[in-house]
């Protein structure tokens, strides 16, 4: 009997949305066991998606809108008339249009990403044969998400700490890699260091955790499947990064 038909025969009595948002962070292997059979999605991905849009709405609330608007334009390679026109542009729109692209923008970029991991494990569970579908890999991905509530804190954090609303976008989450003072002269690379952040690794070191334990794989074979994606994305920046 493999490890993945041990835990399907195995039957436990529900642990509740509570104690499982609890194992993920503090004895994955519990909560594992209790997404293997009750895969449930709704609890984690309201707690994620309204957190995240409760700490977008009150940046851009509090945000000094012309000052957020130079910076963001300061990070661009343009020239004195494109920097006017960018300027003029994001101008012609009111701080609430922002403050709306950034709630519902914010909160729908989370959910695609999520459903993109999901979809791609469900893809590699198809391909091996198992016996886990997208509804597994769905819940899988969003429980071990739990962990991005660390940086919505720490955002709610530094947007009370800023009460001239001088804070850059780039500096809202003090967990970036950016932030914890891993900079780069090299604009790909910037771009990673902005927006990898440790509750991120911490997630997709839950989801490899989950993979090995629900299907008995090798670790190599674990890392294989669930980080080739993510090596994808890096080797092309990468590649842009040195020609």
């Amino acid at each position: 009997m493999t490890d993945s038909d041990a835990l399907q025969s195995l039957k436990t009595e529900p642990a509740g949305y509570f104690t499982t948002a609890i194992n993920i962070l503090t004895s994955p292997t519990e909560a594992f066991d209790e997404l293997n059979q009750r895969p449930t999605k709704l609890f984690p991905l309201a707690l994620i998606t309204i957190s995240t849009m409760i700490v977008m709405f009150w940046y851009f609330s509090i945000v000094d809108f012309d000052w957020y608007i130079d910076d963001s334009l300061s990070g661009a390679n343009l020239n004195e008339e494109q920097l006017e026109a960018g300027r003029e542009a994001m101008q012609s729109m009111s701080q609430s249009t922002f403050k709306m692209f950034g709630v519902f923008g914010g909160a729908v970029g989370v959910l695609v990403i999520y459903l993109l991991q999901s979809g791609y494990l469900s893809m590699a569970s198809a391909l091996a044969g198992d016996r886990y579908k997208f509804r597994h890999w769905f819940s899988l991905v969003l429980w071990a998400g739990l962990p991005s509530l660390l940086s919505v804190i720490g955002m709610a954090v530094n947007i009370a700490l800023s009460p001239n609303g001088q804070l850059s976008a780039y500096d809202l989450n003090p967990l970036t890699l950016a932030n914890l003072g891993m900079q780069s002269d090299i604009g790909s690379l910037t771009t990673v260091m902005n927006s990898l952040d440790l509750t991120m690794i911490w997630s997709i070191t839950l989801v490899v955790m989950a993979y090995k334990h629900w299907l008995g794989a090798s670790i190599s074979k674990t890392l294989a499947i669930v980080l080739a994606p993510y090596l994808l994305i890096f080797g092309i920046l990468a590649y842009f990064a040195v020609t």
